[in-house]
């Protein structure tokens, strides 16, 4: 076969991969949404986050930006619609009072740009020599953006006092580890140099690119994340209350909100603890991991035992460096796609696993739970790495570069398969917790 069959042939099975994933990603958002009524879709029910019916606007807009205007030419579809749908001039708290698109709308937005946006992508030349089109990363991009949406829309519910539809958060969720471990346990991981980040220009955004030598001292890291039975003891030893814990910043803010738990925690008449997920209330799990903590407690429970929050190169050398081969893995045990066999991903459950559940999704170093479950704090400001450069837009990342944001690392239960990578970097202000997140605690050696 010549040289052309050959790219014919992988061009053409490249756009059969991206249709694919667009459908996939396009059919859980409606799968998510179809359950919910009017009232959930359109109602605002907390300053944080937006209507979701905002979000299934924004999700069209975005696709019809990228795919139809800048890859086609077309005209906006109506020029209104960038104004309502554009997240800097509309912040979330003021999404709610905006003429948005119904459900219905909506719904019709998202199958018209739907049906043009596959129309390009079945005519279109995946140039190598054009950023926005080698590999297909201007779909791969759209794709992501829908699927961090989802997640944002779980969050979003996850805040409700009652919601019936989603009466699956109160069944088990499996896998249930066969083997108990020692929740404690720590791995060492030697210091020198390794690569951060990476160049993909396929999938990888901006902010992770380029790959770059850094350097770290040796230290030593969590096996597992921390697990609510391991928060429980500082919450009952008064962490809440004990501002030597705190930074200045965190202890004004603990003090104003009056939290004294994690997010949604509520006591057992048995003295334990029942967490609110989705409206409903169900027993927690003392073996799995924390979540929906800030940034603010994470540091200050690092604190009550001594040890501190790891960067986010050592939390990428921990999770990404193959020291054998000297090269970086896309995900911890290697380049194998994420099953249910390594990670607590894609929203197939309504909750973390618990430690010890995925021994296949081991790092090199024997680290575990790295994707999934839960995203983990690190110390790290968001920062451009060395030779950053901005694309395709600045709004994704340059925009929020600098010590307002403190990045996360890894993934969540809710985070799709298609973002989770172990260069991945998540950021948001360390007083947020109504994200999926959690700790990882890390020590000097």
């Amino acid at each position: 076969m010549t040289a052309a069959p050959k790219r014919g042939a992988a061009l053409a099975a490249r756009r059969t991969n991206l249709e694919s994933t667009l459908s996939t990603i396009r059919s859980r958002t409606f799968q998510m949404t179809d359950a919910l009524t009017d009232n959930d879709l359109h109602r605002q029910f907390n300053s944080l986050m937006s209507p979701i019916v905002w979000d299934m606007g924004h999700i069209a807009n975005f696709e019809e930006y990228w795919l139809l205007r800048e890859l086609d030419g077309r005209p906006a579809h109506d020029p209104d619609l960038d104004v309502l749908y554009n997240p800097f001039d509309n912040p979330r708290w003021v999404r709610a009072d905006l003429p948005i698109l119904d459900r219905h709308e909506a719904a019709a937005y998202l199958d018209n740009v739907r049906a043009d946006a596959v129309d390009v992508l079945r005519d279109t030349d995946l140039d190598p020599d054009a950023p926005l089109l080698a590999n297909g990363y201007v779909w791969s991009m759209v794709a992501q953006h829908e699927a961090q949406h989802q997640e944002t829309v779980l969050q979003a519910l996850d805040l409700r006092d009652d919601l019936a539809p989603y009466v699956i958060a109160t069944q088990e969720r499996l896998p249930r580890r066969t083997a108990a471990v020692d929740e404690t346990a720590r791995v060492t991981i030697p210091g020198g140099a390794f690569m951060l980040g990476t160049s993909d220009r396929t999938h990888a955004y901006d902010n992770e690119r380029p790959s770059h030598t850094t350097d770290v001292a040796t230290f030593t890291i969590d096996k597992f994340p921390v697990t609510v039975r391991r928060y429980d003891e500082f919450v009952r030893a008064g962490g809440y209350e004990r501002q030597e814990l705190w930074t200045a910043d965190g202890w004004e803010w603990v003090s104003e909100q009056g939290h004294t738990t994690p997010q949604g925690w509520i006591p057992d008449l048995d003295g334990g603890w029942l967490v609110r997920r989705f409206g409903h209330v169900v027993s927690l799990d003392p073996t799995e991991p924390v979540e929906h903590v800030s940034f603010h407690e994470a540091e200050a429970f690092a604190r009550y035992l001594g040890a501190r929050l790891p960067t986010e190169a050592e939390w990428e050398k921990a999770a990404g460096w193959d020291p054998t081969t000297e090269t970086s893995r896309t995900y911890p045990w290697g380049e194998t796609p994420p099953t249910t066999d390594h990670a607590n991903l894609g929203h197939v459950r309504w909750g973390p696993a618990p430690v010890g559940s995925y021994p296949r999704g081991a790092s090199a170093y024997g680290v575990e739970q790295l994707l999934g479950d839960g995203y983990e704090w690190t110390t790290s400001f968001f920062e451009r790495y060395p030779g950053y450069t901005m694309f395709p837009y600045p709004e994704y990342s340059e925009v929020f570069f600098g010590e307002d944001y403190r990045v996360l690392r890894g993934a969540s239960w809710a985070t799709s398969k298609r973002v989770a990578r172990t260069t991945f970097r998540n950021w948001d202000y360390p007083i947020r917790r109504q994200i999926f997140a959690g700790i990882r605690l890390a020590w000097d050696v």
